[in-house]
């Protein structure tokens, strides 16, 4: 089992690190300051725990403590941390050439993304030209089974691990054409595992139909699924002959990117 899979069978949490987050962001995402009481409330913790939460993060410096309005606001670590943090994922720099070929030559817009356990995460974003598109900054979460981007990451899990995971998930009715049958699924799943490739259409947004292609590291046995890529069009099923390009392009890149990146 890799950690991807891992990933998916278990989904594990530290509750305190956890609340702690959720006060942190509701105060630095918050219109005004929250007091106490508020913070409590609206994120339904105790009120002695927020206490304590509060008072661990303001002793570190990341909230400040109002000393009129007794009220919270982003502290002076949180500030100078924010300012010189950069997140650096290597995969990022290298994919980006690949990816941006695939979308020039397809004129569509393109995703790159790793699995968060429970989400997919979106790390960049190739635009295409066209005024009508898709776009999700770095950063974005989707849920884990976002169509064909979900389906490409729940491919290469454990199949037993897998099909425990999908009887205690059940698979969200997105739109009217989402697949939500288990069997169903475990079938397409296997498929893609076959073709190297998954798409939808209609699955999980009305009108977008998205291919989807593994990313690799390694070699051989010890090659393992690191992220992937997925190409989002809100025309690209009215052409089967574009369609089959674009999975052709898709698994070219699938390729090109794992060697690239399983050779440095």
């Amino acid at each position: 089992m890799n950690s991807n899979e891992k990933a998916v069978s278990v989904s594990y949490s530290a509750p305190i690190v956890s609340k702690a987050m959720r006060v942190l962001k509701m105060i630095l995402t918050e219109n005004e300051n929250p007091g106490i009481s508020e913070i409590a409330s609206k994120l339904k913790l105790a009120k002695s725990t927020t206490h304590g939460i509060l008072a661990a993060l303001e002793e570190t410096g990341w909230v400040l403590r109002d000393p009129i309005t007794r009220k919270y606001t982003c502290g002076f670590t949180t500030r100078k941390i924010s300012q010189i943090a950069t997140v650096r994922i290597p995969l990022v720099e290298l994919a980006r050439p690949y990816l941006e070929r695939l979308s020039v030559e397809l004129n569509e817009d393109v995703f790159l993304g790793m699995c968060g356990g429970t989400h997919l995460l979106i790390l960049d974003q190739v635009e295409c030209s066209k005024d009508l598109k898709i776009t999700a900054r770095p950063g974005t979460r989707l849920p884990l089974f976002a169509g064909g981007a979900g389906k490409i990451f729940l491919a290469y899990h454990d199949p037993d691990n897998l099909d425990d995971f999908l009887r205690e998930n059940p698979i969200p009715r997105f739109t009217p054409y989402s697949i939500t049958d288990p069997e169903v699924y475990m079938e397409q799943l296997k498929e893609i595992r076959e073709l190297g490739i998954a798409h939808d259409h209609e699955e999980y947004l009305m009108n977008v139909t998205a291919i989807a292609a593994p990313i690799f590291h390694g070699k051989k046995n010890r090659r393992r699924m690191v992220a992937g890529f997925w190409l989002v069009g809100l025309d690209l099923a009215d052409s089967p002959e574009k369609m089959q390009r674009a999975k052709e392009l898709a698994l070219e890149t699938s390729e090109s990117i794992s060697r690239a990146i399983s050779t440095r």
